[in-house]
C-alpha cells in the first residue's frame, strides 16, 4: 500500500486528516505533520523522516498545502535526498484529493498515477455554488444532511 504525508502550514494537516477521519473513519497508512511555529525547515525535514519511516511503505505520496512553501521546499528536498524510499510530491492538498488518496491507493499500479488522480480530484473538488446549479434550477439544490 502507498503511504501519505500530509503536511503543511501551522495545524492544517492534522486538521485535514482528522476531518477526513470522521468522515471515512482513521485511513491507514497516513500520516500528518505540521510545521508550527518556531520550528525549523531542518526539523521538518526531519519530522517528514521520522513520518515516513513510521508509515514503512516503499512509496509514498507527499501532499503540501503551497507550491513553494517550507513544507512543499522539504518534501522536495527529501524526495530528491531519499535512496530506501521512492516518493511523488503534489502541493494545494485538500480534504478531496486527500480522500481520493486515501480511498483509491489501490486503484493505481503506481505512484505517478496515484499522484496524478489526487491532483485531479483536488482540481475537480473546487467548486462554487453557483457551479452546481443548471438551467432548470431556479435555487441552490438542497443538500440533506451531508455526508
Amino acid at each position: 500500500m502507498t503511504g501519505i504525508i500530509v503536511t503543511g502550514h501551522g495545524h492544517f494537516p492534522t486538521g485535514l486528516l482528522s476531518a477526513v477521519s470522521l468522515v471515512a473513519g482513521k485511513p491507514e497508512k497516513v500520516e500528518a505533520v505540521d510545521f508550527t511555529e518556531g520550528m525549523s525547515s531542518d526539523e521538518l525535514k526531519g519530522k517528514l523522516k521520522e513520518a515516513a519511516a513510521r508509515l514503512g511503505e516503499k512509496e509514498i505520496l507527499i501532499l503540501a498545502d503551497l507550491m513553494g512553501g517550507t513544507p512543499f521546499n522539504m518534501a522536495a528536498a527529501l524526495k530528491l535526498e531519499e535512496t530506501e524510499q521512492t516518493f511523488a510530491v503534489a502541493s494545494g492538498v485538500n480534504m478531496p484529493a486527500l480522500v481520493e488518496g486515501v480511498f483509491s491507493r489501490a486503484m493505481y499500479g503506481s505512484l505517478d498515477g496515484l499522484a496524478a488522480a489526487v491532483i485531479k480530484a483536488g482540481h475537480d473538488g473546487l467548486l462554487s455554488l453557483k457551479e452546481l446549479k443548471t438551467e432548470a434550477d431556479e435555487e441552490a439544490p438542497l443538500f440533506e444532511d451531508g455526508l
